[in-house]
């Protein structure tokens, strides 16, 4: 049985109030434009015990908002969400709580997502104490424990976020996902914000950290050399949907939708010593308030057919465990 299963998952954002409302006069009378923002569109997706499933795409294409919907972070708006054969779609936050030690996240700013006015051995105690993992006397010993094993050093501990680097930040945001001992993480671009050099050192402690914890993991990137490095299974991800899955040998070698074939195409390559041109994906990613009928990817597909305006394509399996949602394929 998988970890966490994700069916027809479906996440939506009503823009008709609020400060981002439109206005428009109709029959003489100023009226609200109905506005919905379809971020998430019939996900499905499933998530293997101690298996990395990362999820790519352009960047506004629900990534992180699927992410932040499975964790419920944010309730979804229809589909379901099994953890270990658990239906936790409609659970209250009550019934959310146990699962909250479970499940845990790993934010793309680490500084956003850390108190600034908390010294980071509290950041770290606190979860602890919140589900009773430690006595008060043995909590900073584990939070200490944890600083050493992210590469921090112990007399850091009394420091704030601010008095460190994005690197180090991060290292902490890791700790503190780790402090409740979970079973599954939700890294949601964790590198994305930092150097190039410190990314490498956050990847390979984040699998380092997988080994020893045991932890299964849902990655969110957009990088595909990140993607390839850290993946034991990718999804990509376009306006919503994702348009093809599988285990990253088979969609990295035989990559099937013109979209998942564009994107690889658009990442620059040195060859012979020469700096290959990349080809990017010709037009504009249509509104998520206006989705297009039919497929949408038609507007930027090169091989598109009169059909991929008309019918939105069915799933299917090219391979073993290699599924595209492509009428051409």
């Amino acid at each position: 049985m998988s970890l966490l299963e994700v069916t027809d998952l479906v996440q939506s954002f009503d823009l008709t109030r609020g400060f981002l409302a439109k206005l428009r006069f109709r029959g003489g009378r100023l009226v609200r434009e109905e506005r919905v923002v379809h971020a998430v569109n019939g996900v499905s997706f499933r998530v293997e015990r101690g298996k990395v499933l990362s999820l790519v795409g352009e960047s506004g294409c629900g990534k992180s908002t699927t992410a932040k919907t499975i964790i419920r972070l944010i309730d979804p708006k229809s589909g379901r969400i099994f953890y270990d054969g658990i239906d936790i779609t409609r659970f209250s936050p009550l019934e959310m709580r146990p699962f909250r030690k479970k499940m845990q996240m790993i934010f793309q700013d680490p500084f956003a997502s850390l108190n600034p006015r908390q010294k980071v051995v509290d950041i770290l105690q606190e979860p602890m104490i919140f589900h009773k993992l430690a006595t008060p006397t043995e909590v900073r010993e584990k939070a200490l424990s944890l600083l050493n094993r992210v590469g921090l050093r112990t007399e850091q501990a009394d420091r704030y976020p601010h008095q460190f680097s994005g690197g180090q930040r991060q290292r902490i945001g890791i700790a503190r996902a780790l402090a409740v001992e979970p079973e599954f993480i939700v890294a949601d671009e964790p590198v994305s914000a930092l150097d190039v050099s410190i990314q490498a050192q956050i990847l390979n402690l984040l699998m380092d950290l997988k080994d020893e914890f045991r932890f299964s993991c849902l990655f969110i990137a957009h990088d595909l050399s990140v993607v390839k490095h850290i993946s034991d299974d990718v999804g990509v991800m376009y306006l919503g949907k994702i348009v093809e899955k599988g285990s990253k040998k088979d969609v990295f070698a035989h990559p099937a939708h013109p979209y998942t074939k564009a994107l690889f195409a658009s990442v620059p390559s040195i060859s012979a010593g020469k700096m290959m041109s990349s080809k990017g994906i010709e037009g504009e990613i249509p509104s998520a308030i206006d989705l297009p009928n039919g497929c949408v990817f038609h507007d930027r597909c090169p091989s598109r057919k009169p059909v991929c305006h008309e019918e939105p394509p069915v799933e299917r399996e090219v391979e073993v465990g290699h599924f595209v949602a492509c009428h051409n394929v």
